[in-house]
């Protein structure tokens, strides 16, 4: 069992499921949703020509991940030297929080890949190439936005102090780049007042921000080792020369720190939004930074970086910590009779598109409650979700319930039925209740 191989968790299986649609629905489905497009179609193309399976799926987000560490080299290369752009792309590549996403079957690797590439033709002037890679990055995911910020504040820098020339160009490929998205503006708007009437996340402290930082530094993966990665990461930084090449670093510390900036301070003020996977198009910055300005003692401390994070990723590919549907859908398979009524339970998280991924059917057994707004709720139908159990005649027939849940057993409370069997899948359980005679 690897990364590739283990089984898909509810985003990655919504991700799938919507994917098999047809383009068009794919677009009026997902606009009703919480995310852009742009994955999603990729990935239906890929399932026409290699499956659905784990592997292809996980493939797609490992070949976007490449891409995204081809830029990560361009820029350092651009920026300083090969050798330069050689170390950053080693170390975004075994960055632990950054090698996490790529065996994600969702948007976050094709995320990365399109903000770094856009980050790469902005330095490079070359403006085609940035509108282009820019808008696909918007149509990635909405977060993208947020990286734009930084390029701006350059596009200001040029304009009041540096070259007008190269700030018209910059506020031309702004404006193309606005002009791309138009189509995308009214759902952007209806997904927002979705999320504000009920997102899952809580307002973000300082102590969220520090982390968060951490994690992107160092501490993307638990291990016993991330701690010690983390302060040979802080070392690297602090004797790097920041003395040297001040503009070029300045830019790299405005993209690595100013869509987090402004996603905790929006989180304060408005919606919660700060999640740590939705900026992870920082990370290559960080890198870039401490690949650059070296001093003689810097490359040991780099090769200590290296070392430890690939102990750590090596740890994360070989022991995948998703939980494993595949085998209880097997067992479920296997174990199922005819009359048997199936139903995921609504704890911390539903496992509703895990199920229809691997072919079970187990709607929501809501009891009375509400689903808060999860990514996949647009493509929800009313056969997804049901508030009771078969009753009078229809449950005549029904002598056994089976219950998909990762929460706590004790929680599952049938009226009518008592607990008979538990099966467990680490961390996912599955129940079988008889019926009450």
């Amino acid at each position: 069992m690897n990364q590739f191989t283990a089984s898909l968790w509810g985003d990655e299986a919504f991700s799938a499921i919507l994917s098999q649609k047809s383009i068009p629905q794919i677009i009026a489905i997902i606009a009703r949703d919480t995310s852009p497009p742009l994955y999603n179609i990729c990935e239906h193309l890929l399932f026409r020509f290699f499956g659905s399976s784990e592997i292809a799926i996980r493939a797609l987000s490992f070949a976007f991940f490449i891409l995204a560490i081809f830029f990560v080299y361009k820029i350092g290369e651009n920026l300083w030297s090969r050798k330069t752009g050689a170390i950053a792309a080693i170390l975004t590549f075994f960055n632990p929080f950054f090698f996490t996403y790529a065996f994600e079957g969702r948007m976050y690797s094709l995320l990365a890949l399109t903000v770094t590439s856009s980050f790469y033709f902005f330095l490079s002037r070359r403006w085609k190439l940035y509108v282009l890679t820019t808008a696909a990055a918007l149509y990635t995911h909405h977060f993208a936005v947020f990286a734009i910020l930084p390029q701006g504040l350059w596009f200001l820098k040029e304009y009041f102090f540096c070259k007008k020339k190269v700030a018209i160009q910059i506020l031309k490929s702004f404006i193309a780049i606005a002009i791309l998205y138009l189509p995308w503006v009214m759902p952007l708007l209806n997904q927002a007042k979705m999320v504000g009437t009920g997102f899952w996340l809580g307002t973000p402290t300082l102590t969220d921000f520090r982390s968060l930082v951490y994690k992107y530094l160092a501490e993307g993966i638990p291990h016993k080792l991330a701690q010690p990665a983390l302060y040979l990461v802080l070392a690297a930084f602090v004797i790097k020369r920041w003395g040297k090449d001040v503009e070029k670093n300045l830019f790299l510390v405005f993209w690595f720190l100013v869509p987090i900036i402004a996603v905790w301070v929006i989180s304060q003020k408005y919606q919660a939004i700060f999640f740590d996977r939705y900026m992870l198009y920082t990370i290559p910055a960080a890198m870039l930074l401490i690949a650059s300005g070296l001093r003689k003692i810097s490359l040991p401390i780099l090769a200590g970086v290296i070392a430890l994070f690939i102990i750590i990723d090596s740890f994360y590919f070989t022991h995948p910590t998703k939980r494993p549907f595949r085998e209880l859908a097997a067992y479920v398979t296997e174990s199922k009779r005819g009359d048997d009524y199936l139903i995921n339970w609504n704890s911390a998280a539903h496992h509703l598109w895990e199920s229809k991924y691997y072919g079970i059917p187990a709607p929501i057994y809501l009891s009375g409650d509400k689903l808060p707004y999860y990514v996949g709720t647009a493509l929800m139908t009313e056969a997804d979700t049901v508030s009771s159990l078969p009753q009078g005649k229809n449950a005549r027939s029904i002598n056994r319930i089976g219950v998909i849940t990762s929460g706590p057993v004790e929680e599952v409370k049938l009226p009518g039925y008592t607990k008979n069997e538990v099966k467990q899948f680490g961390s996912l359980k599955f129940l079988w209740y008889l019926r009450i005679r």
